[in-house]
């Protein structure tokens, strides 16, 4: 069982922003529900470059083409709110992860904390077993803004549909 950090190719591949500018919308990306309340996201490509399934927008929010939704559709059924956003080209959608893991083997992984003692980030992720198996998407509880993890299934789904733009850091291998 391997996991893997999702990251962009912002190298080679285009990015998009906010088109009024106000990134407050990614502290709403903390696991809780927002369809019910969404209203399409404006976006406009801030780096013209070659298209992608994934462009780079922000971390604790992937934005997906249709195609990569539909690739791992069956795999973030339940885990994920896929929320339209408001792009003239082509249709793109934010994925929501609301599944927020309280999964860190803290005997094993290493944390960087704050003076007040709660987590800034990880230079070693260690996952529970048990507490991530079956999970193909997820945040992590103590950093839900920062980072989302995918499964080896998901990864796999993502290569063989041959989709672009996405880059897969390993975090974590179980023994």
């Amino acid at each position: 069982m391997r996991f893997w950090q999702l990251e962009y190719d912002s190298n080679n591949y285009e990015g998009m922003m906010v088109a009024d500018g106000d990134w407050s919308i990614a502290d709403q990306f903390i696991g809780r529900p927002l369809l019910a309340e969404w209203k399409p996201l404006q976006l406009q490509v801030y780096e013209e470059a070659p298209r992608s399934d994934a462009p780079t927008f922000m971390g604790c929010a992937p934005l997906f083409s249709a195609r990569a939704v539909d690739a791992v559709k069956a795999l973030i059924e339940g885990s994920v709110e896929v929320l339209p956003t408001d792009f003239p080209r082509e249709p793109y959608f934010i994925l929501n992860v609301q599944s927020v893991l309280d999964c860190i083997d803290y005997d094993l992984a290493e944390a960087v904390r704050f003076r007040s003692g709660r987590v800034m980030r990880f230079n070693k992720y260690a996952f529970i077993p048990n507490v991530v198996e079956g999970q193909h998407i997820f945040k992590v509880k103590e950093i839900p803004k920062q980072a989302v993890f995918v499964s080896d299934e998901f990864r796999n789904a993502i290569l063989e549909n041959q989709l672009v733009g996405f880059v897969f850091k390993e975090v974590w291998k179980s023994n």
